[in-house]
């Protein structure tokens, strides 16, 4: 077996589908199936399950993936200890953010403290096409967001969650409300699959109903379609500082009452150079005294 071998296997193994992972590693199908046939008759083992025209990494699979994974990351931080020992000081730093809106002001901030270091920002989410880790140092995102037993986290703030709704909604003049008044309303909602969306669907399946979703778009667009078509949407009182939802009414929840924790993860193993610390250092240290809007401040 060589490194290529070990490459492909874990590719494969992330994406569990043939064609799309030769498709990416740019190689044809049938390589990549050969590929995998000596390197399991290497091991004398199956690491893959085939189910129908499926294949499913089984637990000899995950098994070798995670030593896999283990052997590039090495490799990974021996390349980036040398590069910092050669005193490389400009180095890219690629971050994966969920809303990009939400850390604008803490990122030109940075920018201007520390020019040196160059920025790679990118749209990430978990449950959709954009949600491969592996090639980013650090992300920020909500904690309920990642589940992935290679990285780390830190909580940067809580974010309490509220019902945007139009001026003109008959909630718009409501100090505060239970999320299950809202039962009959329509919804906008963020695009399925997206973190945000199944977190407001488990909030209002806590609430005690599931949302009437009317229309489904990015989270630029859903101020606006609230207000055109007079419906409303759960937004957090962070995403409101942004100023996306200036033309609506955010009101308070009474139940259920909760925050969504916004945290920084990195990778657990790889190699943290000073740029990657002092990016973590700094957005703790910018949250670390945040105090979102009051409740009268919201009405305005």
């Amino acid at each position: 077996m060589d490194l290529l071998q070990l490459k492909y296997f874990v590719a494969l193994a992330e994406s569990e589908h043939l064609n799309k992972t030769a498709q990416k590693m740019i190689i044809t199908p049938s390589t990549l199936s050969t590929s995998l046939a000596r390197l399991e008759k290497d091991l004398d083992v199956k690491l893959f399950d085939r189910v129908g025209r499926n294949i499913r990494l089984n637990e000899f699979g995950r098994i070798y993936y995670k030593y896999c994974k283990e052997i590039f990351c090495a490799l990974d931080n021996a390349a980036a200890e040398i590069t910092e020992a050669q005193n490389k000081i400009s180095r890219n730093i690629t971050i994966g953010l969920t809303n990009p809106l939400l850390w604008q002001e803490p990122f030109q901030q940075i920018r201007a403290d520390h020019p040196e270091i160059r920025f790679h920002l990118i749209a990430f989410d978990t449950g959709t096409e954009h949600s491969d880790t592996s090639k980013l140092d650090l992300i920020i995102a909500s904690l309920d967001s990642l589940s992935d037993a290679y990285l780390a986290s830190k909580v940067l703030f809580y974010d309490e969650v509220l019902l945007a709704v139009p001026p003109q909604h008959r909630f718009a003049k409501e100090k505060s409300i239970d999320l299950a008044e809202a039962k009959d309303e329509w919804f906008v909602n963020s695009l399925k699959n997206t973190s945000f969306r199944q977190f407001c669907d488990a909030l209002c399946m806590k609430a005690g109903f599931v949302p009437k979703t009317q229309i489904e778009c990015d989270y630029i667009l859903r101020s606006k379609m609230m207000i055109s078509e007079n419906m409303i949407g759960i937004i957090t009182r962070r995403g409101y500082l942004t100023g996306i939802y200036n033309e609506t009414i955010a009101v308070p929840l009474k139940f259920p009452k909760c925050a969504r924790p916004q945290a920084i993860f990195w990778h657990k193993n790889r190699y943290q150079t000073k740029e990657m610390q002092t990016i973590k250092d700094f957005m703790v240290n910018y949250y670390k005294d945040y105090k979102p809007l009051n409740e009268n401040e919201l009405q305005k």
